[in-house]
């Protein structure tokens, strides 16, 4: 955008250049001269500028394609792992219908439900066969080995704004809880503390911060593509968010009701008594 807004003040720059070198050749015939110059001057640098600088731009732009498909397809699927991670999480855990969209997903609205519904000790629906303790462990491990593995192979290709999206993931305090879930755990083992077993009790929501980064790298893997898939038609989208109404109810690893009150009630005991 910036650079747009740059070229148009370049040309209407030497539009006026231009104008003025005419208004000196036919004004007077004590400016003929000078004016005549001064528009032949102007006029080569408009072919300069606009015609030689945009072919040499144009030739620079073709070389760093294979690094700029090369940044977009890492980005891709990073950004593409982490909604389809949370997304199936949500599915997995959460009583009620998809949000809307994508941004309803990524917001208070959507990720705090599945901090107070995921049952830590039930299984997601993955092989070999786990639970969620180790499962949410695994992937904001990768998370952050992936976006620091980006940000280092990319370095010199990546759009500040792209590598500040997923160094804002990379380094978010919710991520860092999260893989800190199990020293928690072992706190709580040696101190005989009966916390919930649901992931609110384990982690703190996601910062504004985080959704803004997810969304910001949606939106740039949208609009990269747009642009990219002219040189390489095999190239793929970053995922699509399908919201989904109907599913089985209740959900595979939503906390039972009655597990919850009675971790509850037992957590409340273990306070009253200190």
């Amino acid at each position: 955008m910036n650079l747009i807004k740059n070229e148009i003040s370049l040309i209407l720059t030497l539009i006026l250049l231009v104008s003025i070198g005419l208004i000196f050749w036919f004004s007077s015939s004590k400016t003929e001269d000078f004016g005549l110059n001064f528009f032949t001057e102007m006029l080569g640098v408009v072919v300069t500028v606009l015609i030689i600088d945009r072919l040499i731009r144009k030739r620079e732009e073709s070389k760093n394609i294979p690094q700029k498909l090369a940044v977009y397809e890492d980005v891709r699927l990073y950004t593409s792992r982490y909604i389809s991670f949370w997304t199936t999480t949500f599915r997995e855990t959460v009583p009620e219908p998809d949000p809307t969209s994508i941004k309803d997903f990524f917001s208070d609205n959507g990720m705090t439900k599945i901090l107070s519904n995921l049952h830590m000790d039930a299984e997601p629906n993955v092989f070999p066969a786990r639970k969620w303790w180790d499962w949410i462990i695994q992937n904001a491990k990768e998370f952050k080995d992936r976006g620091d593995k980006i940000l280092d192979r990319h370095s010199n290709n990546l759009e500040p704004i792209v590598f500040g999206h997923i160094h804002q993931l990379t380094e978010s305090t919710f991520n860092n809880f999260l893989l800190n879930i199990n020293a928690i755990r072992q706190s709580d083992q040696a101190t005989n503390f009966p916390r919930v077993k649901v992931l609110a009790s384990y982690s703190m929501k996601p910062p504004q911060e985080d959704f803004d980064a997810i969304l910001g790298l949606i939106d740039w893997c949208e609009k990269s593509y747009t642009i990219l898939k002219k040189y390489n038609k095999s190239i793929l989208k970053v995922s699509e968010y399908n919201p989904i109404k109907d599913k089985k109810m209740p959900p595979k690893s939503m906390i039972p009701e009655l597990v919850l009150n009675q971790q509850i009630e037992a957590q409340e005991q273990h306070r009253q008594k200190k």
